[in-house]
């Protein structure tokens, strides 16, 4: 089989039988699509079952969205995975562009396309640019994590190859940690087409994620010092201006939860290890005077 697409559910009932029906309606027919109910507690269920023997369905207790996706690609018969959150839509041809690109470039390991931006209801939104770059992208990739799940296409054997998602960043950066372990070990390459409808509603952004992500991507970032250094001439200035950038972030989060003392430490990390932002100053004066 060509492909296999691995769709994770946690209570979707809303947007879930848009997303399973642009997966099946692909101009690429040797295909399968792979649901996951992680453990819904709406009609999800109910929905998903529509589509009852037109798509491999796995449900399972809650385990979190990497475990989910991880028994999709366990499950999954393809030679390619492709990966569809639950509020997304692909376009009709977005596996044949992207399965396309992968046969004629047996070196890659995985591939990403353009989107486009819909909100809750559909409607679209003013498109927003997407970075292109291809080939050895671990350094841009490091600077910005500027791609989403829904996005790409993998070698499942490169998914194999690198252990999967790592279930212990689950719905916390586990994409982005996937992507750059992936970028390492291969290249990646870029379809310049718009393949997917990415939905940007309020039940994919929490104050509770956007206060964590921060703390996360320290976790995640931080792997990579010795590997920068090590295999590109200026990679020390990425590892310190990204890391800057990481601390700003979180002195913006402990300062919304009031807790001045520690966001005056992160901004100090930050201006440490990057010292020419001047905002930086700026944004550090304002909380220790809050704090006098």
């Amino acid at each position: 089989m060509k492909a296999s697409i691995v769709i994770p559910v946690y209570n979707a009932r809303k947007f879930i039988v848009q997303a399973i029906q642009s997966a099946l309606d692909q101009t690429l027919q040797d295909h399968e699509v792979i649901v996951v109910n992680d453990g819904s507690t709406d009609d999800s269920d109910k929905e998903i079952l529509k589509f009852r023997g037109r798509v491999v369905y796995i449900k399972q207790e809650n385990k979190g969205v990497s475990a989910a996706r991880n028994v999709g690609i366990q499950r999954a018969k393809g030679e390619y995975i492709a990966f569809l959150d639950q509020d997304d839509v692909f376009m009709p041809n977005k596996l044949e562009k992207l399965a396309s690109f992968l046969d004629r470039h047996p070196d890659h390991g995985m591939v990403y396309s353009q989107i486009s931006r819909i909100d809750g209801e559909g409607k679209l939104l003013p498109p927003k640019k997407i970075p292109t770059h291809s080939g050895d992208i671990f350094p841009q990739l490091f600077m910005k994590c500027y791609i989403a799940p829904s996005m790409v296409m993998c070698r499942r054997q490169a998914l194999l190859d690198i252990d999967l998602f790592q279930e212990r960043f689950s719905s916390e950066g586990e994409d982005y940690d996937l992507f750059l372990r992936l970028a390492k070990r291969a290249p990646i390459g870029v379809v310049q087409e718009e393949l997917v409808m990415y939905r940007v509603h309020m039940g994919n952004v929490s104050k509770k994620g956007q206060d964590l992500a921060p703390f996360r991507g320290e976790e995640i970032l931080s792997q990579y010092k010795d590997y920068l250094i090590e295999n590109y001439r200026m990679g020390c200035w990425y590892y310190r201006k990204r890391m800057s950038k990481i601390y700003r972030e979180q002195g913006r989060a402990y300062s919304s939860q009031g807790k001045l003392g520690d966001a005056i430490a992160c901004y100090r990390k930050s201006i440490k290890n990057f010292p020419f932002r001047m905002e930086v100053y700026k944004e550090l004066l304002r909380i220790i005077n809050r704090k006098s």
